[in-house]
């Protein structure tokens, strides 16, 4: 409403002054006379203004129709002109169309056409890298490798998407296996971004595939200035590549260099086992068994584990089993209240034949229904030194089938198990593995009910093996 008002009032503001001249004119009298071509031509004043107001529209259609010509002449030698322009919005709406359309299908799972359409969008847009990228998707759901490495290599040529198409034949080199190819494309990937943190990550995992451990820990220290982590678990990782690198100096013979490196990774992260009696052993062998000891110690009130035990036992072989027990008094000392320590003290006096302290060594354990499978197979060990009767004996064992299993070595990112590496066989994490109760399946233990016979014999499984809480106090 208001925008029609305007529009009326500029109207009538440019007519009416027009129309107040054109009068003015009208009443003004004379000729304008005009020599041409050796003829006289007699106008009068308004008839004149007239001629002029046409011949001035006239050549302004004039320009304009050569305005157009010069246009065309400019389009079609290439040069950019309104008309180019026009006529490259109208392309690029239709390519927009069809990558929408490609977009949808692709949401849908109808690669097929989602690749149709990207191919027409292709012939009406100027870019064709937003078509190729979105088609890689349909590639790969259809398993295409090869139209995929096509489109990484052309991603090349182009500066702004050069680190994709880099990255993109990074993932396809390890997907066939070619981690050297892989981690050459990878330095100039870093080279071009070295401050992109999914870069730097790859690069890392492809060092420790190749066990580039050197390279692998610059990587790392890199990588933790980009994105640091936690403090106990960037110890643990730094501690574990100093770790390997210090193996590696061993194996070559550098024995000094691979104790200063064990030593420093003993300091990031003393309850990295591995590392503890890597490091111990070098001290043995040195004839250092004060500093293999306080190693082990150390060790043992960060993580307590039976590898530590072992190697304690090791520093003194040739010793009595009282004078071995005293000796281990340094280690049970220390987290007293942890089940390995428990476990330790009470092997250590099934060792002395000393059956009543080693079951008070983890009677809490069981009272407390605490106790893992080792422990109630330790109970049957005291038990059967004690002179106990052989149901109880059998029952025992019994229990130590079916009950939780001890501590062992667990992935923290896969759950995978097994012995302690570096870096975890299944899911590639560094340092993943940790010393922890593994979560069962309880079905598990039905079919471990299987085996009671072998172990208890057939005659004792209607028995009742459950052991009176007097008598086991009374022991």
């Amino acid at each position: 409403m208001i925008w029609n008002f305007i529009k009326t009032a500029i109207f009538f503001s440019l007519i009416i002054p027009f129309a107040f001249l054109m009068n003015l004119i009208k009443g003004i009298d004379g000729f304008v006379i005009i020599n041409l071509l050796s003829r006289e031509y007699r106008f009068s004043l308004i008839s004149f203004t007239v001629l002029v107001i046409i011949l001035l529209i006239v050549f302004s259609i004039f320009g304009l129709i050569l305005g157009l010509l010069g246009a065309v002449f400019r389009f079609i030698r290439g040069d950019e002109t309104a008309l180019r322009r026009f006529f490259e919005k109208r392309s690029e709406k239709k390519g927009l169309t069809s990558l929408i359309n490609a977009f949808s299908a692709t949401y849908e799972g109808d690669h097929r056409k989602s690749l149709t359409e990207i191919k027409r969008s292709k012939k009406y847009l100027k870019y064709k890298s937003l078509p190729d990228i979105l088609s890689l998707s349909s590639y790969e759901a259809m398993g295409d490798v090869s139209e995929q490495k096509k489109i990484f290599q052309s991603f090349l040529k182009d500066k702004s998407t050069r680190s994709m198409g880099l990255f993109g034949l990074i993932k396809l080199k390890l997907a066939e296996g070619d981690t050297s190819l892989a981690l050459k494309l990878t330095k100039k990937l870093i080279g071009l971004k070295p401050r992109n943190v999914s870069f730097q990550k790859t690069f890392l995992e492809l060092q420790l595939m190749e066990e580039d451990w050197d390279g692998a820990y610059n990587t790392f220290l890199d990588l933790q200035k980009l994105s640091p982590t936690d403090k106990s678990k960037r110890n643990r990782d730094e501690g574990t590549l100093l770790y390997l690198i210090a193996k590696n100096l061993r194996e070559e013979g550098k024995i000094e260099e691979a104790t200063q490196k064990a030593r420093t990774a003993f300091k990031r992260a003393p309850s990295l086992i591995a590392n503890s009696l890597f490091l111990a052993d070098i001290e043995m062998i040195k004839g250092r068994k004060a500093k293999a000891e306080n190693i082990l110690i150390s060790s043992w009130k960060a993580l307590p584990h039976p590898e530590i035990a072992k190697k304690f036992a090791q520093v003194e072989e040739k010793e009595t089993p009282s004078e071995r027990v005293e000796r281990f008094e340094k280690i049970l000392n220390s987290k007293k209240s942890d089940i390995e320590t428990k476990t330790l003290k009470a092997e250590l006096n099934i060792l002395l034949e000393n059956f009543p302290e080693a079951r008070r060594s983890i009677s809490d354990l069981v009272e407390n229904e605490k106790a893992n499978s080792k422990i109630y197979t330790l109970m049957a060990a005291i038990e059967k030194g004690s002179g106990s009767q052989e149901s109880v004996v059998k029952g025992w064992l019994a229990k130590a089938v079916t009950a939780k299993r001890s501590r062992r070595w667990v992935c923290t990112n896969c759950n995978n198990q097994g012995n302690w590496e570096p870096i975890c066989k299944k899911c590639n994490n560094l340092s993943s593995m940790e010393w922890l109760e593994p979560i069962e399946d309880l079905s598990q233990n039905n079919d471990q009910m299987e085996i009671l016979p072998l172990i208890i014999g057939k005659d004792s499984l209607g028995e009742d093996i459950q052991m009176d809480k007097e008598n086991f106090d009374d022991k």
